[in-house]
This record gives C-alpha cells, sequence and structure tokens, in this order.
C-alpha cells in the first residue's frame, strides 16, 4: 500500500510539475533577432497603435474647425491665420510650433512629397508661385504616396479652415515642402526601454536615434 501511495504521489508530482512548465514557457516572450530597435518594435509591450491613435487624435480636433473665418495673426479659436491654425492645433497635444509658416519648416523633420501621412505640415508659397519661400501651412488629412497627391487641413484666406487638395491648380502650383512634428514613438519608447533597463544613461549619445 505504501509503494502504491508512493507511486501515486511521484505521478501527482510529475504532472503539476509539467502543467507548471507550460504555465511558464508560454508567459516567456519569443526570443526576437535583430538589433535592439527592431526587437523594440516587435515586442508585445510596444503599443504600435499609439502613434496612429495620436495623430487620429489631433486630426479630429483640427476638423472641429472647420467653417472658422480667417483673419491676418489670429492665433484661434474663433479666428485664424494658417501658421495660427496648426500652432494652436499641436499646442493642444504638447507640441510648440514656431509662429510662422516660414519658421514651422523648421519643427520637424524635412520629408518628401512621397513619404507623406496624416499629421505632417505641408508649406506652399504664398500669393506668388514659385521659388521656396514658404507662405502657407497646413495639417495633411490623407495621402496618397504612390500618385505623391494628398489632402490638407488649413485655414484659408478665403475660406476660412477647410480641407483642400493637392491636386488643385492653386496648391498644385505653391507646393514647396513638407516636416513630419509628430515624434516617432518607436523611437522614444525604445530610449525608455534601455534606459530604464540601466543599458544607457538619457545623456548618452545614441546614434539610431539621430
Amino acid at each position: 500500500m505504501t509503494c502504491c501511495r508512493r507511486i501515486l504521489l511521484s505521478v501527482m508530482v510529475a504532472i503539476v510539475s509539467m502543467t507548471f512548465s507550460v504555465d511558464v514557457d508560454a508567459q516567456l516572450p519569443v526570443k526576437k533577432h535583430g538589433n535592439i530597435k527592431e526587437q523594440i518594435k516587435n515586442s508585445t509591450l510596444f503599443n504600435g497603435d499609439e502613434l496612429d491613435k495620436e495623430i487620429a487624435d489631433i486630426l479630429d480636433y483640427a476638423s472641429k474647425f472647420k467653417g472658422t473665418r480667417y483673419r491676418f495673426g489670429a492665433t484661434g479659436p474663433n479666428r485664424f491665420d494658417c501658421s495660427g491654425f496648426t500652432s494652436y492645433v499641436f499646442s493642444k497635444f504638447g507640441y510648440k510650433l514656431n509662429r510662422t509658416s516660414r519658421e514651422q519648416v523648421k519643427n520637424g523633420k524635412v520629408i518628401a512629397k512621397n513619404e507623406l501621412q496624416p499629421g505632417d505640415l505641408v508649406f506652399f508659397n504664398g500669393r506668388r508661385a514659385g521659388g521656396s519661400r514658404i507662405g502657407h501651412v497646413g495639417i495633411v488629412t490623407k495621402a496618397d504616396n504612390d500618385a505623391e497627391t494628398f489632402e490638407f487641413i488649413h485655414a484659408s484666406s478665403s475660406q476660412g479652415v477647410v480641407v483642400s487638395k493637392s491636386t488643385e491648380n492653386y496648391y498644385d502650383k505653391r507646393y514647396v515642402s513638407a516636416c513630419r512634428v509628430i515624434e516617432n514613438k518607436e523611437e522614444a519608447f525604445g530610449a525608455g526601454l534601455i534606459f530604464d533597463f540601466g543599458l544607457a544613461a538619457p545623456s548618452d549619445t545614441i546614434s539610431w536615434l539621430k
């Protein structure tokens, strides 16, 4: 009888041990190949939709001002000029932009026309087309990179806050440049992990964040 009990106890211990091992293994993260940045990006800890949500929130907020009348030098919320509108919208999400459209191009990373995404700033000549002098700015709401076309919301001097298309003759002739203001959450999140785990100090230079 004692022998049977010992055998039964051994079997039960073995079953419990196997169950525990499976549960623990199931919770362990799958090892990923690639450099630190790639591993962070693919980690289940990283919320890949965070950036998209912020862009959606910014555009949703900007759209609330459709129809708001234009006034030169106005910074909202009842009247806007073009750069007053962009700076007002972005300020509500913690982004401080320079006051003029000519200076706002310096507030982000300059990007090509075929790299645009919603939330980017796009810049145009003012009344006189041609050249590189910036006189107008808007926020991209939709982009077709293959066709290099986009739609953008902006404070127009003739219509107030409105959504326009880059294919419209007026803006097609006046497009100058674009920049990305909204920070790359993948890189910011990656830097936080490295600092948290003691792999680098915030003051250290990390080449892949540049």
